[in-house]
């Protein structure tokens, strides 16, 4: 009786199609003393939903007592479904061509967390078939629509979590749940597998990622490369408010449709990834400056000369470090805080475009990105809150975040 009842619980398991649990709540026909001994044998594992939200697939250890599960099983008044232990699954043969599918056919958890070499991102980053929906902490990869009857539509992980190695250097990896990798083709599965981290204990993953995947918070932090996209937007509001053009000629939305190809974090930290997102930076923040708002007088605010003294153009980082040291009486160094930023983007920019440089790998790579983009930030921030302080940009409005 024992045998045939496990033997049940097993093939419904392996059969169901997403690992689920046997449900046995409203049914009558099992003998009770054969299931609770089965749980003593640690063979099965009861799950309820006084234990979690969804008890028909097993995501965590939930570290439930023997006596727990029994207790839920004489009660037998609360929805639960009977899960096999590895114990049980031992001598059943899995799909050795899909490593991650196996392990859950051997009773792993289907929210384990695997982590990856950054390297993995890069495959489908450099692949043009691919999407990279990026939201810092993680983000979703998946075939575009054109490519999608082209076979590649079972690459797609829906969740992927920003990860790093414990210590001081920041190194990043990336971290999977095993249910998504089970879903991937045995070809890719097994290419994910090659560049699996040996040591996955030296792994962790976002907080955010498990704060809003595992434990279903609302995450209140603002990703800073969007943040830096919607300074942009109010100053602009702003412009058109103090009656000038629009300081920057286009905008972005912080959608990844709408984001710009290559503003993103750095996945692999190489020289020439980051002379890339230098190049994204100089033609978003630095050649989008538009040099017609310095050329209007408005309320409190005077115009600029196109040219300088030789009768040469200004560039347009000149053009308004003279305006806002003109127009504006700033509280902090406006050289430091927003026109060196600009032009060290532009410096940046300059060698690769001049000069023929060898790629190189360098973690070095993700520390210069963050400290790049904050500098940008606050250029960006400052410049808002100079702007806020004119009469008739007080009307516009700034969000919350």
């Amino acid at each position: 009786m024992g045998n045939e009842f496990l033997e049940e619980i097993i093939n419904y398991y392996l059969l169901s199609g997403d690992f689920n649990g046997l449900p046995i709540y409203n049914r009558y026909d099992y003998n009770l003393e054969v299931l609770i001994q089965l749980i003593k044998e640690g063979l099965v594992e009861v799950i309820s939903e006084n234990d979690v939200r969804n008890p028909h697939i097993k995501a965590l250890d939930l570290n439930l007592s023997i006596e727990h599960q029994i207790e839920t099983v004489k009660n037998g008044k609360v929805p639960m479904c009977i899960y096999p232990t590895p114990k049980a699954l031992e001598d059943i043969v899995p799909d050795y061509t899909k490593p991650y599918t196996m392990a859950l056919q051997k009773g792993a958890y289907q929210f384990d967390i695997v982590f990856f070499s950054i390297e993995i991102l890069e495959r489908y980053n450099n692949n043009p078939k691919f999407s990279i929906m990026d939201y810092g902490y993680g983000g979703t990869i998946f075939v575009k629509n054109e490519f999608y009857d082209e076979g590649e539509d079972e690459d797609y992980i829906k969740d992927y979590g920003m990860a790093y190695f414990k210590g001081e250097q920041l190194n990043r990896a990336v971290g999977v749940f095993l249910r998504d990798l089970a879903n991937l083709s045995s070809n890719t599965q097994m290419l994910w597998k090659g560049l699996e981290i040996k040591t996955q204990e030296s792994c962790f993953v976002h907080p955010n990622f498990k704060r809003t995947l595992l434990m279903g918070e609302w995450v209140n932090d603002y990703w800073i490369l969007d943040a830096i996209l919607d300074e942009m937007k109010v100053i602009n509001e702003q412009c058109s408010a103090m009656g000038l053009p629009p300081l920057f000629n286009k905008l972005w939305g912080i959608d990844y449709q709408n984001r710009p190809d290559g503003y993103r974090t750095i996945m692999l930290p190489t020289m020439k990834n980051y002379n890339d997102f230098v190049l994204v930076l100089e033609k978003m923040f630095v050649s989008n400056i538009s040099i017609d708002t310095f050329q209007v007088d408005a309320l409190r605010i005077k115009k600029v000369e196109r040219k300088d003294q030789k009768g040469d153009a200004k560039g347009s980082i000149v053009m308004l470090k003279e305006w806002l040291l003109q127009n504006v009486e700033a509280p902090f160094d406006i050289n430091e805080k927003i026109i060196n930023p600009l032009r060290k983007i532009r410096k940046i920019r300059q060698t690769p475009a001049h000069e023929m440089c060898h790629n190189e790998y360098d973690i070095a790579v993700y520390k210069m990105q963050n400290e790049l983009i904050r500098e940008l930030y606050g250029a960006m921030y400052a410049m808002r809150r100079l702007f806020q302080g004119h009469p008739l940009a007080k009307c516009v409005e700034i969000p919350k975040h």
